[in-house]
Protein backbone atom coordinates (compact mmCIF):
# COMPACT_ATOMS: atom_id res chain seq x y z
CA UNK A 1 0.00 0.00 0.00
CA UNK A 2 1.52 3.33 -1.00
CA UNK A 3 1.96 6.21 1.43
CA UNK A 4 -1.01 8.56 1.42
CA UNK A 5 0.10 11.92 0.06
CA UNK A 6 -3.04 13.97 0.48
CA UNK A 7 -4.72 15.35 3.54
CA UNK A 8 -8.37 15.84 2.66
CA UNK A 9 -10.81 17.78 4.74
CA UNK A 10 -13.79 15.86 6.07
CA UNK A 11 -17.07 17.18 4.81
CA UNK A 12 -18.64 17.60 8.25
CA UNK A 13 -17.84 19.74 11.25
CA UNK A 14 -16.41 17.40 13.83
CA UNK A 15 -17.58 19.44 16.78
CA UNK A 16 -21.20 19.24 15.71
CA UNK A 17 -20.83 15.54 15.00
CA UNK A 18 -19.42 14.91 18.46
CA UNK A 19 -22.52 16.45 19.98
CA UNK A 20 -24.69 14.22 17.82
CA UNK A 21 -22.69 11.13 18.82
CA UNK A 22 -23.03 11.99 22.50
CA UNK A 23 -26.78 12.36 22.17
CA UNK A 24 -27.03 9.02 20.42
CA UNK A 25 -24.97 7.42 23.18
CA UNK A 26 -27.50 8.61 25.76
CA UNK A 27 -30.30 7.05 23.75
CA UNK A 28 -28.44 3.79 23.35
CA UNK A 29 -27.66 3.31 27.03
CA UNK A 30 -31.02 1.75 27.78
CA UNK A 31 -30.27 -1.23 25.53
CA UNK A 32 -34.04 -1.72 25.19
CA UNK A 33 -34.63 -0.24 21.77
CA UNK A 34 -32.63 0.18 18.60
CA UNK A 35 -31.93 3.80 17.71
CA UNK A 36 -31.26 5.92 14.63
CA UNK A 37 -28.65 8.65 14.33
CA UNK A 38 -30.27 10.33 11.35
CA UNK A 39 -33.63 10.22 9.73
CA UNK A 40 -33.91 8.49 6.40
CA UNK A 41 -36.01 6.10 4.36
CA UNK A 42 -37.28 3.18 6.41
CA UNK A 43 -36.09 -0.22 5.28
CA UNK A 44 -38.03 -3.43 5.45
CA UNK A 45 -35.54 -6.28 5.50
CA UNK A 46 -31.94 -7.35 5.72
CA UNK A 47 -31.70 -8.71 2.22
CA UNK A 48 -33.66 -6.27 0.07
CA UNK A 49 -31.74 -4.62 -2.75
CA UNK A 50 -34.09 -1.72 -3.48
CA UNK A 51 -34.36 -0.12 -0.03
CA UNK A 52 -32.15 2.50 1.57
CA UNK A 53 -29.05 1.30 3.38
CA UNK A 54 -29.28 0.80 7.14
CA UNK A 55 -26.16 -0.07 9.12
CA UNK A 56 -26.67 -1.93 12.38
CA UNK A 57 -24.16 -1.53 15.21
CA UNK A 58 -24.10 -4.32 17.81
CA UNK A 59 -21.69 -2.93 20.38
CA UNK A 60 -21.05 -3.43 24.14
CA UNK A 61 -23.28 -0.85 25.78
CA UNK A 62 -22.95 -3.05 28.87
CA UNK A 63 -20.55 -5.71 30.15
CA UNK A 64 -16.78 -5.84 30.52
CA UNK A 65 -16.03 -4.12 27.19
CA UNK A 66 -18.36 -1.19 27.86
CA UNK A 67 -15.36 1.06 28.53
CA UNK A 68 -14.43 1.05 24.83
CA UNK A 69 -17.91 1.44 23.33
CA UNK A 70 -17.26 5.09 22.45
CA UNK A 71 -14.19 4.09 20.46
CA UNK A 72 -16.34 1.70 18.43
CA UNK A 73 -19.44 3.84 17.92
CA UNK A 74 -18.00 7.33 17.38
CA UNK A 75 -16.05 6.43 14.20
CA UNK A 76 -19.21 4.96 12.69
CA UNK A 77 -21.02 8.22 13.42
CA UNK A 78 -18.18 10.11 11.71
CA UNK A 79 -18.47 7.85 8.69
CA UNK A 80 -22.26 8.29 8.57
CA UNK A 81 -21.96 12.08 8.53
CA UNK A 82 -19.40 11.88 5.74
CA UNK A 83 -21.52 9.48 3.67
CA UNK A 84 -24.73 11.47 3.97
CA UNK A 85 -22.99 14.78 3.31
CA UNK A 86 -21.91 13.27 -0.03
CA UNK A 87 -25.47 12.33 -0.99
CA UNK A 88 -25.80 9.03 0.79
CA UNK A 89 -25.95 5.66 -0.97
CA UNK A 90 -27.98 5.25 -4.15
CA UNK A 91 -29.52 8.68 -3.59
CA UNK A 92 -30.82 7.95 -0.09
CA UNK A 93 -29.48 8.85 3.35
CA UNK A 94 -27.91 6.02 5.26
CA UNK A 95 -29.32 5.22 8.70
CA UNK A 96 -27.76 3.65 11.77
CA UNK A 97 -29.63 1.41 14.20
CA UNK A 98 -28.01 0.27 17.46
CA UNK A 99 -28.33 -2.58 19.95
CA UNK A 100 -26.37 -3.83 22.94
CA UNK A 101 -24.21 -6.95 22.59
CA UNK A 102 -23.63 -7.17 26.36
CA UNK A 103 -19.97 -8.15 25.82
CA UNK A 104 -20.40 -11.73 27.07
CA UNK A 105 -24.19 -12.05 26.99
CA UNK A 106 -25.08 -14.27 24.05
CA UNK A 107 -28.82 -14.07 24.68
CA UNK A 108 -28.79 -10.27 24.87
CA UNK A 109 -26.66 -10.04 21.73
CA UNK A 110 -28.92 -12.46 19.86
CA UNK A 111 -32.05 -10.52 20.77
CA UNK A 112 -30.30 -7.30 19.76
CA UNK A 113 -29.43 -8.79 16.39
CA UNK A 114 -33.02 -9.91 15.90
CA UNK A 115 -34.30 -6.38 16.61
CA UNK A 116 -31.80 -4.86 14.21
CA UNK A 117 -32.83 -7.19 11.41
CA UNK A 118 -36.57 -7.53 12.00
CA UNK A 119 -37.45 -4.05 13.28
CA UNK A 120 -34.79 -1.88 11.66
CA UNK A 121 -34.16 -3.82 8.46
CA UNK A 122 -30.38 -3.56 8.56
CA UNK A 123 -28.42 -4.95 5.64
CA UNK A 124 -24.98 -4.29 7.13
CA UNK A 125 -23.94 -5.35 10.64
CA UNK A 126 -20.92 -3.91 12.48
CA UNK A 127 -20.09 -5.98 15.57
CA UNK A 128 -20.46 -7.70 17.91
CA UNK A 129 -17.28 -6.46 19.54
CA UNK A 130 -15.84 -9.69 20.90
CA UNK A 131 -14.65 -12.68 18.90
CA UNK A 132 -16.40 -15.08 21.27
CA UNK A 133 -19.79 -13.46 20.66
CA UNK A 134 -19.24 -13.41 16.92
CA UNK A 135 -18.44 -17.12 16.94
CA UNK A 136 -21.57 -17.83 19.00
CA UNK A 137 -23.77 -15.73 16.69
CA UNK A 138 -22.32 -16.67 13.31
CA UNK A 139 -25.21 -18.99 12.41
CA UNK A 140 -27.64 -16.22 13.37
CA UNK A 141 -25.72 -13.68 11.31
CA UNK A 142 -25.77 -15.95 8.27
CA UNK A 143 -29.49 -16.72 8.72
CA UNK A 144 -30.25 -12.99 9.08
CA UNK A 145 -28.98 -12.38 5.53
CA UNK A 146 -26.76 -9.44 6.43
CA UNK A 147 -23.18 -8.63 5.51
CA UNK A 148 -21.09 -8.36 8.68
CA UNK A 149 -17.90 -6.35 9.02
CA UNK A 150 -15.88 -6.37 12.23
CA UNK A 151 -13.29 -3.85 13.27
CA UNK A 152 -12.51 -5.54 16.59
CA UNK A 153 -12.76 -9.34 16.24
CA UNK A 154 -9.22 -10.68 16.31
CA UNK A 155 -9.57 -14.43 16.91
CA UNK A 156 -7.89 -16.20 14.01
CA UNK A 157 -10.36 -19.10 14.22
CA UNK A 158 -13.14 -16.87 12.88
CA UNK A 159 -11.65 -17.19 9.41
CA UNK A 160 -12.60 -20.87 9.42
CA UNK A 161 -16.29 -20.44 10.28
CA UNK A 162 -19.01 -21.08 7.70
CA UNK A 163 -20.17 -17.57 6.88
CA UNK A 164 -21.38 -17.94 3.25
CA UNK A 165 -18.93 -15.19 2.28
CA UNK A 166 -20.73 -12.47 4.24
CA UNK A 167 -18.41 -11.94 7.23
CA UNK A 168 -15.36 -9.68 6.87
CA UNK A 169 -12.59 -8.87 9.35
CA UNK A 170 -10.86 -5.50 9.03
CA UNK A 171 -8.89 -5.77 12.30
CA UNK A 172 -5.75 -7.91 11.94
CA UNK A 173 -6.18 -11.16 13.82
CA UNK A 174 -4.24 -12.61 16.71
CA UNK A 175 -2.14 -14.87 14.52
CA UNK A 176 -0.51 -11.54 13.70
CA UNK A 177 -0.75 -9.81 17.09
CA UNK A 178 0.58 -12.81 19.04
CA UNK A 179 4.00 -12.64 17.37
CA UNK A 180 3.96 -8.84 17.71
CA UNK A 181 3.45 -9.02 21.49
CA UNK A 182 6.00 -11.83 21.73
CA UNK A 183 8.51 -9.59 19.97
CA UNK A 184 7.96 -6.84 22.54
CA UNK A 185 8.43 -9.28 25.43
CA UNK A 186 11.56 -10.85 23.93
CA UNK A 187 13.07 -7.45 23.06
CA UNK A 188 12.66 -6.45 26.71
CA UNK A 189 15.02 -9.31 27.61
CA UNK A 190 12.66 -11.79 29.27
CA UNK A 191 13.56 -15.48 29.07
CA UNK A 192 10.91 -17.34 31.10
CA UNK A 193 7.39 -16.06 30.46
CA UNK A 194 4.05 -17.21 31.91
CA UNK A 195 0.91 -16.82 29.82
CA UNK A 196 -2.47 -16.39 31.52
CA UNK A 197 -5.52 -15.90 29.30
CA UNK A 198 -9.31 -15.84 29.54
CA UNK A 199 -10.76 -19.18 28.50
CA UNK A 200 -12.59 -18.25 25.31
CA UNK A 201 -11.98 -17.96 21.58
CA UNK A 202 -10.15 -14.66 21.94
CA UNK A 203 -8.00 -15.56 24.91
CA UNK A 204 -6.84 -19.08 24.07
CA UNK A 205 -6.16 -18.27 20.43
CA UNK A 206 -4.16 -15.18 21.38
CA UNK A 207 -2.30 -17.13 24.07
CA UNK A 208 -1.28 -19.87 21.66
CA UNK A 209 -0.06 -17.27 19.16
CA UNK A 210 2.02 -15.57 21.88
CA UNK A 211 3.49 -18.92 22.92
CA UNK A 212 4.48 -19.73 19.34
CA UNK A 213 6.06 -16.30 18.92
CA UNK A 214 8.01 -16.59 22.16
CA UNK A 215 9.28 -20.04 21.27
CA UNK A 216 10.37 -18.79 17.86
CA UNK A 217 12.32 -16.06 19.66
CA UNK A 218 14.02 -18.60 21.94
CA UNK A 219 12.03 -17.60 25.02
CA UNK A 220 10.78 -20.35 27.34
CA UNK A 221 7.04 -20.50 28.01
CA UNK A 222 6.75 -21.39 31.69
CA UNK A 223 3.00 -22.04 31.57
CA UNK A 224 0.10 -21.30 29.24
CA UNK A 225 -2.98 -21.32 31.48
CA UNK A 226 -6.59 -20.30 30.82
CA UNK A 227 -8.85 -18.85 33.52
CA UNK A 228 -12.64 -18.77 33.68
CA UNK A 229 -13.68 -15.14 33.02
CA UNK A 230 -17.00 -15.80 34.79
CA UNK A 231 -15.45 -17.39 37.86
CA UNK A 232 -17.47 -16.96 41.04
CA UNK A 233 -14.52 -17.88 43.26
CA UNK A 234 -11.93 -15.43 41.95
CA UNK A 235 -8.53 -15.97 40.39
CA UNK A 236 -6.29 -16.78 43.35
CA UNK A 237 -5.62 -20.34 42.19
CA UNK A 238 -4.86 -19.27 38.62
CA UNK A 239 -2.44 -16.58 39.74
CA UNK A 240 -0.77 -18.91 42.25
CA UNK A 241 -0.25 -21.55 39.54
CA UNK A 242 1.38 -18.96 37.30
CA UNK A 243 3.66 -17.60 40.01
CA UNK A 244 4.77 -21.10 41.02
CA UNK A 245 6.61 -21.31 37.69
CA UNK A 246 8.84 -18.38 38.74
CA UNK A 247 8.37 -16.38 35.53
CA UNK A 248 10.30 -13.20 34.83
CA UNK A 249 7.26 -11.73 33.03
CA UNK A 250 3.57 -12.48 32.55
CA UNK A 251 1.49 -12.14 29.37
CA UNK A 252 -2.08 -11.55 30.55
CA UNK A 253 -4.88 -11.59 27.99
CA UNK A 254 -8.31 -10.57 29.25
CA UNK A 255 -11.12 -8.05 28.96
CA UNK A 256 -11.69 -5.00 31.12
CA UNK A 257 -13.56 -6.47 34.09
CA UNK A 258 -11.95 -9.89 34.43
CA UNK A 259 -8.52 -8.60 33.43
CA UNK A 260 -8.69 -5.97 36.17
CA UNK A 261 -9.65 -8.65 38.71
CA UNK A 262 -6.66 -10.77 37.70
CA UNK A 263 -4.34 -7.77 38.05
CA UNK A 264 -5.84 -7.12 41.51
CA UNK A 265 -5.06 -10.72 42.47
CA UNK A 266 -1.53 -10.43 41.11
CA UNK A 267 -1.01 -7.37 43.31
CA UNK A 268 -2.38 -9.20 46.35
CA UNK A 269 0.07 -12.04 45.73
CA UNK A 270 3.01 -9.65 45.43
CA UNK A 271 3.33 -9.70 41.65
CA UNK A 272 1.68 -6.47 40.51
CA UNK A 273 3.09 -4.32 37.71
CA UNK A 274 5.39 -2.60 40.19
CA UNK A 275 7.29 -5.83 40.77
CA UNK A 276 6.44 -8.17 37.89
CA UNK A 277 6.52 -7.07 34.22
CA UNK A 278 3.00 -7.59 32.83
CA UNK A 279 2.16 -7.55 29.13
CA UNK A 280 -1.25 -7.55 27.49
CA UNK A 281 -3.23 -6.86 24.32
CA UNK A 282 -6.08 -4.70 23.12
CA UNK A 283 -8.76 -6.25 25.36
CA UNK A 284 -7.28 -4.58 28.43
CA UNK A 285 -6.47 -1.22 26.84
CA UNK A 286 -8.76 1.50 28.17
CA UNK A 287 -8.36 4.84 29.91
CA UNK A 288 -10.71 3.59 32.65
CA UNK A 289 -9.15 0.14 33.13
CA UNK A 290 -7.43 1.21 36.36
CA UNK A 291 -10.79 1.84 38.02
CA UNK A 292 -11.45 -1.90 38.09
CA UNK A 293 -8.17 -2.48 39.93
CA UNK A 294 -8.21 0.39 42.43
CA UNK A 295 -10.80 3.13 41.93
CA UNK A 296 -8.80 5.60 44.03
CA UNK A 297 -5.35 5.08 42.51
CA UNK A 298 -4.80 5.21 38.73
CA UNK A 299 -1.08 4.57 39.18
CA UNK A 300 -1.86 1.01 40.27
CA UNK A 301 -1.62 -0.14 36.62
CA UNK A 302 1.44 1.93 35.74
CA UNK A 303 3.97 -0.05 33.73
CA UNK A 304 1.62 -2.63 32.20
CA UNK A 305 2.71 -2.76 28.58
CA UNK A 306 0.98 -4.12 25.52
CA UNK A 307 0.26 -4.09 21.83
CA UNK A 308 -2.86 -3.03 19.97
CA UNK A 309 -3.84 -2.74 16.32
CA UNK A 310 -2.54 0.69 15.30
CA UNK A 311 -5.18 3.41 15.14
CA UNK A 312 -2.93 5.33 12.75
CA UNK A 313 -0.60 2.88 10.98
CA UNK A 314 2.84 4.18 10.14
CA UNK A 315 2.99 5.77 6.69
CA UNK A 316 -0.78 6.27 6.47
CA UNK A 317 -2.04 9.84 6.15
CA UNK A 318 -5.81 9.92 6.28
CA UNK A 319 -8.19 12.75 7.20
CA UNK A 320 -9.96 10.49 9.68
CA UNK A 321 -7.04 10.65 12.12
CA UNK A 322 -7.26 14.41 12.73
CA UNK A 323 -11.06 14.39 12.78
CA UNK A 324 -11.24 11.55 15.27
CA UNK A 325 -8.66 13.15 17.55
CA UNK A 326 -11.10 16.02 18.06
CA UNK A 327 -13.65 13.68 19.63
CA UNK A 328 -11.44 12.86 22.62
CA UNK A 329 -12.41 9.16 22.52
CA UNK A 330 -9.96 6.29 23.02
CA UNK A 331 -8.51 5.20 19.70
CA UNK A 332 -8.70 1.40 20.09
CA UNK A 333 -10.24 -0.14 16.94
CA UNK A 334 -11.63 3.24 15.85
CA UNK A 335 -10.08 3.35 12.37
CA UNK A 336 -11.17 -0.22 11.64
CA UNK A 337 -14.86 0.45 12.32
CA UNK A 338 -14.71 3.69 10.35
CA UNK A 339 -13.34 1.68 7.44
CA UNK A 340 -16.06 -0.97 7.82
CA UNK A 341 -18.75 1.71 7.49
CA UNK A 342 -17.16 3.54 4.56
CA UNK A 343 -16.17 0.39 2.65
CA UNK A 344 -19.58 -1.33 2.95
CA UNK A 345 -21.33 1.86 1.82
CA UNK A 346 -18.98 2.09 -1.17
CA UNK A 347 -19.62 -1.58 -1.96
CA UNK A 348 -23.38 -0.89 -2.04
CA UNK A 349 -22.78 2.09 -4.32
CA UNK A 350 -20.54 0.01 -6.59
CA UNK A 351 -23.05 -2.84 -6.73
CA UNK A 352 -25.97 -0.44 -7.19
CA UNK A 353 -27.75 -2.51 -4.57
CA UNK A 354 -28.24 -2.67 -0.81
CA UNK A 355 -28.71 -6.45 -0.83
CA UNK A 356 -26.27 -8.15 1.54
CA UNK A 357 -24.98 -10.63 -1.03
CA UNK A 358 -24.32 -7.83 -3.54
CA UNK A 359 -22.46 -5.74 -0.97
CA UNK A 360 -20.39 -8.76 0.08
CA UNK A 361 -19.51 -9.55 -3.53
CA UNK A 362 -18.30 -5.98 -4.14
CA UNK A 363 -16.39 -5.42 -0.90
CA UNK A 364 -13.07 -6.90 -2.00
CA UNK A 365 -13.31 -5.07 -5.32
CA UNK A 366 -13.64 -1.60 -3.78
CA UNK A 367 -10.65 -2.14 -1.48
CA UNK A 368 -8.07 -3.20 -4.08
CA UNK A 369 -7.05 -2.98 -7.70
CA UNK A 370 -8.56 0.34 -8.84
CA UNK A 371 -7.93 4.06 -8.62
CA UNK A 372 -6.88 5.03 -5.11
CA UNK A 373 -9.22 7.26 -3.12
CA UNK A 374 -9.68 8.13 0.55
CA UNK A 375 -12.99 9.82 1.31
CA UNK A 376 -16.47 8.52 0.54
CA UNK A 377 -17.19 11.52 -1.69
CA UNK A 378 -14.01 11.07 -3.71
CA UNK A 379 -14.53 7.32 -4.13
CA UNK A 380 -18.22 7.73 -4.98
CA UNK A 381 -17.39 10.25 -7.71
CA UNK A 382 -14.95 7.80 -9.29
CA UNK A 383 -17.59 5.05 -9.24
CA UNK A 384 -20.07 7.38 -10.92
CA UNK A 385 -17.48 7.95 -13.64
CA UNK A 386 -17.35 4.21 -14.24
CA UNK A 387 -13.93 3.66 -12.64
CA UNK A 388 -12.87 0.83 -10.37
CA UNK A 389 -11.68 2.07 -6.99
CA UNK A 390 -9.15 1.11 -4.33
CA UNK A 391 -10.42 2.62 -1.08
CA UNK A 392 -7.42 3.63 1.02
CA UNK A 393 -8.45 2.90 4.58
CA UNK A 394 -7.80 4.95 7.69
CA UNK A 395 -6.54 1.68 9.22
CA UNK A 396 -4.06 1.00 6.44
CA UNK A 397 -3.94 -1.81 3.91
CA UNK A 398 -7.38 -3.36 3.35
CA UNK A 399 -6.27 -6.11 0.99
CA UNK A 400 -8.40 -9.15 1.90
CA UNK A 401 -7.62 -12.84 1.72
CA UNK A 402 -10.02 -15.45 0.36
CA UNK A 403 -11.78 -15.60 3.74
CA UNK A 404 -12.47 -11.85 3.70
CA UNK A 405 -9.88 -10.82 6.31
CA UNK A 406 -7.00 -8.36 6.08
CA UNK A 407 -3.65 -9.97 5.42
CA UNK A 408 -1.35 -7.68 7.39
CA UNK A 409 -1.34 -5.69 10.61
CA UNK A 410 0.43 -2.74 12.17
CA UNK A 411 0.69 -2.67 15.96
CA UNK A 412 1.33 0.15 18.40
CA UNK A 413 3.30 -0.56 21.56
CA UNK A 414 1.66 1.18 24.53
CA UNK A 415 2.02 1.41 28.29
CA UNK A 416 -0.10 2.62 31.19
CA UNK A 417 1.26 5.80 32.78
CA UNK A 418 0.90 7.10 36.34
CA UNK A 419 -2.53 8.54 35.49
CA UNK A 420 -3.83 5.18 34.33
CA UNK A 421 -3.87 6.29 30.69
CA UNK A 422 -2.66 4.00 27.88
CA UNK A 423 0.12 5.95 26.17
CA UNK A 424 1.52 4.90 22.80
CA UNK A 425 5.28 4.60 23.14
CA UNK A 426 7.60 6.43 20.81
CA UNK A 427 8.95 3.27 19.26
CA UNK A 428 8.53 1.87 15.74
CA UNK A 429 5.25 0.11 15.07
CA UNK A 430 5.48 -3.63 14.62
CA UNK A 431 4.41 -4.65 11.13
CA UNK A 432 3.35 -8.27 10.65
CA UNK A 433 2.13 -9.74 7.35
CA UNK A 434 1.14 -13.08 5.94
CA UNK A 435 0.32 -14.60 2.56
Amino acid sequence: MSTRKRWLKLVAAVGALSLMAAACGDDDDSGDESTETTEGTETTGGGGGGSGLTIGVLFPESGSLNAIVGALRTPVDLALEEINAAGGVLGQEVRIAAADDGTDDTNLARSGLERLVQSDGVQVLLGPASSTLTEALMDDIVAANVVACSGSNTAASLEDLEDEGRYFGFAPNDNLQGPALAEVIADDGHTNVAILVRNDTYGTGFGNAIAAGLEDAGVEVAINRAYDPDSSTGYAADVAAVLETNPDAIALIGFGTDGAQVVTELIEQGAGPGTMPIYTGDGMQSSSFWEGVNSSDPSVVQGIRGTAPAAAPSGVEHPFAAAYAETGEDTIFSAYYYDCAIATALAAEAAQSTAADDIAAALADVTSGGTECQTFAECKELLEQGEDIDYQGASGDLTLNSAGHVVSGAYDVWEYDAEGAPVTLDVPQIIIGRD
